[in-house]
């Protein structure tokens, strides 16, 4: 095909018939052009014509390749403490707000990941509620979006934490698994009081962790059934006042942490 006849085509088609077109980049456009009509994909990038400051072909994803690097983005910075379980894949836009309570969490949850930086800190949330209200969506929620903008999030489902860390008890490893909870960017503690917790794993591991992070000031977000009065009963395992007492000193650390934001499934009072 002739320049002339290249020029033709460009010239009469919609998306580049009012640009000025150098001969030199008239093949480039014309060949732009017969990718676009064909729907040309190359490994999930489709082109598109850039005409300024110069012309040029570029390739953007596909929306499907968009999800794809999307996920892949998420897998790289949100990590699974020792658990084979998946948290849903979630999204603030799509988390239900049909009472005050739900607008409340959803409302802190937008502003920490909006604002939330290394360099600054900001408390995590303690959200509670009975079961099935939609407490570990809204976390699987703020920890995608956080692993989308780079932060890495250390998810934990609690029962399984108790379970890991008497394997590394067994295994030698007890001091790094410990570590990496005390040191990651953003822990995300699902399902808190639900485990089959000991005296010794309340007192000897949750408060070291949660007083390390709260010198370090690293953010924490738990999720439990029970609210703080709850939780100290649920805690305090053995019904005497010493365990109550370190049962109490858990809770606190729990508060200096994080604010605490109710989920219920009621509807507004109208």
């Amino acid at each position: 095909m002739t320049l002339d006849e290249m020029r033709k085509i460009v010239s009469v088609d919609a998306e580049t018939k009012n640009l000025h077109i150098l001969d030199v980049d008239i093949y480039k456009v014309y060949q732009y052009l017969m990718d676009r009509d064909q729907k040309t994909v190359k490994d999930g990038y489709q082109p598109v014509l850039r005409t300024d400051p110069y012309i040029e072909i570029v390739y953007r994803p596909t929306k499907e390749k968009a999800e794809e690097i999307r996920k892949q983005k998420i897998r790289e910075h949100l990590k699974f403490y020792d658990s084979e379980i998946y948290i849903q894949d979630a999204s603030l836009a799509r988390f239900e707000v049909f009472n005050e309570e739900r607008e409340k969490a959803h409302q802190l949850a937008v502003e920490f990941v909006e604002n939330y930086r290394k360099d600054r800190y900001f408390k995590g949330l303690y959200i509670y509620g009975k079961y099935a209200t939609g407490k570990s969506y809204l976390i699987s929620a703020i920890a995608q979006e956080l692993a989308e903008k780079n932060v890495t999030v250390l998810f934990v489902y609690m029962p399984d934490l108790v379970r890991s860390i008497r394997q590394g008890m067994n295994e030698g490893n007890l001091e790094q698994r410990i570590n990496s909870l005390k040191q990651a960017d953003v822990l995300m503690m699902d399902d808190m009081g639900g485990e089959n917790m000991t005296p010794w794993f309340r007192d000897e591991i949750l408060v070291p962790i949660l007083q390390y992070r709260l010198s370090a000031k690293l953010p924490v977000f738990m999720t439990s059934n029970f609210e703080y009065v709850q939780l100290v009963e649920a805690l305090t395992m053995t019904k005497d006042e010493t365990n109550r007492v370190k049962a109490a000193r858990l809770i606190q650390r729990i508060k200096d942490l994080m604010t605490p934001v109710k989920i219920t499934s009621e509807q507004y009072k109208g």
